[in-house]
């Protein structure tokens, strides 16, 4: 092939290349997640993010933070073999849906005081998918 023609070629061959659509779909904004059923697997990514400080599996040990295996139910500050601060140990609630999306947007805000170091996640859908996951481990 000739220069010119394998410039030709190539600006040719790269400009139909751009036009090409993309395999991959664009992400959905929170509010279209909101829309869909509660995603379990997202929820179990985003509780890789947690693992810093929690462990959920049955019998699994409390780290910094206190195992969270069949949280769902549970009385906040309730885990006997957890030194809970005092602030979660006068909490008086059962962790349901609505009480751990207020957790999971603001602990402090909660439960002020508590000495959970998370700041919050501001994005619902994230919240919902976190608790779909956590409610997936409940033995209920």
């Amino acid at each position: 092939m000739k220069t010119g023609s394998l410039l030709l070629f190539s600006i040719t061959f790269f400009s139909l290349m751009a036009c090409g659509g993309s395999d991959m779909p664009a992400p959905m904004s929170a509010e279209e997640r909101l829309a869909l059923p509660a995603d379990v697997a997202m929820g179990q990514a985003l509780f890789r993010e947690c693992k810093q400080c929690h462990t959920a599996t049955p019998g699994g040990p409390n780290m910094i933070g206190p195992n969270l295996h069949d949280v769902v139910g549970r009385q906040a500050g309730g885990k006997a073999d957890f030194a809970y601060s005092t602030a979660m140990k006068r909490a008086e609630f059962t962790w349901d849906d609505t009480h751990l999306d207020q957790w999971l947007e603001q602990p402090q805000a909660l439960v002020p005081g508590n000495r959970m170091a998370y700041r919050g996640n501001p994005n619902p859908a994230d919240r919902r998918d976190l608790i779909a996951y956590l409610a997936s481990l409940s033995e209920e």
